[in-house]
């Protein structure tokens, strides 16, 4: 009778272990061991994976879109087709000394935030909104970010692994899901 009882627990034991391995690993913000080769980023909105030696080119840069919105953006190019663009994007207002310019401009975006987590579509300024056809980037993946000090973090990374580093590093993912 024993038997039967070891057997119970050492399947019982089985399945739990089973079901651990099944659960999704939800590692904290930062750099971590990826794939040998490859340069990836996860965002809340997605991720972006690409070959090392695919990398064309990286940069960082900012701008200015009809005299009213600042873009801070970090570009990864490849060889192939794809190119991923990180972006944060604020009001000219948001950073200007006129305090009701700014006070308007956060309380369009608080009104902006409520209706789409209404929606179901998540926060606004994680949102990459497009209008076609004007907007239309083929073969671009686009991810924006809430915070401005991550665009700086997703180059620093991305030029210390592909440049720096050439693939000999460890720590070829990063991971900025509060970003």
């Amino acid at each position: 009778m024993k038997i039967p009882s070891v057997l119970v627990v050492l399947f019982a034991l089985t399945l739990g272990l089973l079901s651990a391995q099944n659960q999704p690993q939800t590692q904290q913000d930062g750099a971590y061991a990826g794939i040998a080769g490859f340069w990836e980023v996860v965002t809340s909105n997605g991720r972006f994976v690409a070959r090392l030696d695919q990398i064309a080119s990286v940069s960082q840069h900012e701008y200015l879109i009809d005299g009213g919105i600042r873009v801070y953006e970090v570009t990864v190019d490849t060889d192939g087709a794809q190119t991923a663009r990180f972006y944060y994007i604020e009001s000219v207002n948001e950073t200007s000394s006129i305090t009701t310019g700014s006070a308007t401009f956060n309380r369009i975006k608080d009104l902006a935030n409520q209706a789409t987590e209404k929606a179901g579509m998540g926060n606004v300024d994680s949102i990459v909104t497009k209008h076609y056809p004007d907007t239309t980037h083929a073969k671009t993946s686009e991810y924006r970010m809430s915070n401005k000090a991550t665009i700086s973090q997703i180059y620093d990374h991305v030029h210390r692994v592909w440049a720096e580093e050439r693939g000999r590093g460890k720590q070829n993912k990063l991971i900025i899901r509060n970003g």
